[in-house]
């Protein structure tokens, strides 16, 4: 009895039983679950290896390479960088909030990250938000040691997990601003502004993040003018709706009713920080929620973009777990946490086994089906001359390239005429001329035929639809072409 009591009284011992748990659960689900339409992205990036791409740097292009070198193009080679990386940031996180306080509350802030369904979806799926998080982690880690404890050495690690993070994806440059934040508005070390060390940071920064400003110069500044131009374009009023939505989201992927606690940790740290580390998270997080915020009510914010945030909100909460002395407030913070940690294990269950069905909302499920059937027409069409696939939208082109068994090439709707992201870098539509193409269309891309595409193609068959569904819910249904002799890009 003694000695059980004493493993869990461990916070070690129980952050490193939770670790094997968690190292399990994350392999498993690895081995078991298709990829995500952005994951098979992601790997076709891999596929043309470049210093950076349209819509994001390299980094995560350059993970999945080296997973798929050494365990093929598999499922699991594409989960793995993301299983891999996410125990590395939950280490990170635990040593690093042990030595900023103490093990117990290293270990409620690894254990409200759990609860949190972002960083549960990161840790199998692998996106550019896999490596920004460890990346961001790991700049708050060395920008606390250079100013702390000073040393060029430091300063340069702190340069050089920036460079990482924005190689990463470009909404690191929140993690730039938040570095510069904490130092301006920090009194004990504002002085350090004037320094050699932030200086050291930046070029090492610049240095790493040099490929991708190579590769923009090199392609007309494309991916710089794509993630300001176009999201400014997309413009449209105020939209509550957006809002509303934003909102919404971030109840769900945040933790359900765990959300309040986390923002009350946020705003409160702001308003009184207690001493310079608290400080140091808060500029970390603020300037991303207030920004994404302000913006919600124009624009569309997807779920993931603030997921850096979550990194920030959940030490905090773990340092002001005390503060919750009230009866009624540690009650309703344990019921909650309960509860999102259930809904975070019952969304693995419902992703890994076909128990019920998720509806559209299921992106991982029937492309195996679609690309059986792809496959098969494309036999029938063997001796009516030269043929290429077109996936209508990147994530079907994606996936029909993941999953077809002779992984070709697939086009996706830059052929006609449209921006087809970074597949207008991987196909010139005038060396597929005169070629036939099997044209597949996914109904929630929101194009229900094959009518803006007729005019690129001599003739078109009657569609021929393919319904999928799990557990007999429908998921989409795909609408398949046979389209003869390609006329090129009208415009």
């Amino acid at each position: 009895m003694s000695s059980t009591s004493n493993l869990f009284d461990n916070y070690r011992r129980r952050f490193r039983l939770l670790l094997i748990g968690l190292a399990f659960v994350r392999l498993v689900m690895a081995l078991i679950i298709d990829p995500a339409p952005q994951e098979a992205y992601y790997w076709n990036y891999s596929r043309h290896p470049a210093l950076s791409y349209y819509d994001h740097p390299p980094l995560t292009a350059w993970l999945l390479r080296v997973s798929t070198l050494i365990f093929g193009d598999t499922a699991f080679a594409l989960h793995l960088p993301a299983v891999v990386i996410s125990l590395i940031l939950t280490i990170v996180l635990f040593r690093f909030l042990s030595v900023l306080y103490d093990e117990k509350t290293a270990f409620w802030a690894v254990v409200l990250a759990c609860s949190v369904l972002l960083f549960s979806i990161g840790s199998i799926i692998t996106t550019p938000d896999t490596p920004l998080l460890l990346f961001w982690l790991l700049l708050i880690v060395c920008l606390y040691r250079a100013v702390r404890e000073g040393g060029w050495g430091w300063w340069l690690s702190t340069g050089v997990v920036a460079g990482a993070a924005m190689i990463s994806k470009y909404t690191a440059v929140f993690a730039l601003a938040g570095a510069g934040l904490f130092l301006v508005v920090s009194r004990q070390r504002r002085k350090l502004i004037y320094s050699g060390g932030p200086l050291l940071a930046a070029l090492t920064a610049f240095l790493v993040f040099l490929p991708v400003i190579i590769w923009n110069s090199r392609h007309g500044w494309a991916s710089f003018l794509f993630q300001t131009g176009r999201r400014a374009a997309e413009y449209s009023g105020v939209r509550l709706d957006y809002f509303a939505g934003f909102l919404g989201v971030q109840f769900v992927v945040g933790g359900l009713l765990i959300l309040p606690f986390l923002v009350y940790a946020v705003f409160a740290a702001a308003l009184k920080p207690k001493d310079e580390k608290e400080l140091l998270f808060v500029c970390f997080a603020v300037p991303m929620i207030v920004v994404f915020a302000a913006v919600s009510p124009f624009h569309y914010v997807k779920m993931n973009w603030l997921a850096p945030a979550y990194l920030s909100a959940v030490s905090l909460l773990a340092v002001r777990l005390p503060e919750l002395r009230r009866r009624f407030f540690a009650v309703a913070f344990r019921i909650s946490l309960a509860l999102a940690i259930v809904f975070a294990i019952l969304t693995h269950i419902l992703v890994a086994l076909p128990i019920v069905g998720m509806g559209s909302a299921d992106l991982i499920s029937g492309w195996d089906e679609l690309a059986a059937k792809v496959d098969l027409i494309r036999r029938e069409m063997a001796d009516s001359g030269p043929l290429f696939i077109c996936g209508y939208d990147y994530k079907t082109a994606s996936q029909l390239a993941f999953h077809l068994p002779d992984k070709p090439e697939v086009r996706a709707n830059n052929i006609f005429g449209e921006n087809g992201l970074a597949y207008n870098y991987w196909a010139n539509p005038a060396d597929l001329v005169g070629m036939n193409c099997l044209l597949v269309i996914d109904s929630r891309s929101g194009y229900r035929n094959a009518r803006p595409a007729a005019a690129f193609f001599e003739n078109i068959s009657s569609e021929e639809r393919l319904t999928v569904k799990r557990s007999g819910k429908k998921i989409t249904e795909f609408a398949i072409y046979r389209c003869y002799r390609y006329k090129g890009d009208l415009r």
